[in-house]
């Protein structure tokens, strides 16, 4: 015989409702992060489109992505260390060992870009190791 335990479905029912409270407050922070880093990117001498995506892989893994276009005549090495360092102060709160995909070509020529390896970085560094390289401390 089987008995019913309304106590337990709501005490399931509390925690999903919990749960997808958090996600959603993730969501609105993550999205907040992309809006404020493009619109801070994109004021970047030089930076003509910025984009940036957020992704996390089921709560495993995240990682940030930048991709700035600058214009034909700027340099892509300033607008990479520039932006770098705009990035790290836009950065906030940002957890800072999520990795940093970072990428910036020039108009016209996505197939010739530039990675943070051209600074000294990793080819994909840790929001930590963009603050450090910000800071001087690298």
């Amino acid at each position: 015989m089987r008995r019913n335990r309304p106590h337990a479905s709501l005490s399931f029912l509390a925690l999903a409702t919990l749960v997808v409270m958090f996600l959603a407050g993730c969501t609105s922070t993550e999205a907040r992060l992309v809006k404020d880093m493009d619109a801070a990117l994109a004021d970047v001498p030089g930076v003509v489109h910025a984009s940036t995506t957020y992704n996390t892989n089921n709560g495993m893994s995240t990682r940030i992505t930048v991709r700035l276009t600058a214009s034909a005549d700027a340099s892509l090495e300033t607008v990479l260390s520039d932006s770098l360092h705009t990035f790290a102060n836009t950065s906030g709160s940002t957890r800072g060992t999520i990795s940093v995909a970072y990428y910036v070509f020039s108009e016209g020529d996505v197939d010739n870009g530039i990675r943070p390896t051209e600074l000294g970085l990793p080819v994909t560094p840790t929001v930590d190791e963009i603050r450090a390289f910000a800071s001087g401390a690298q």
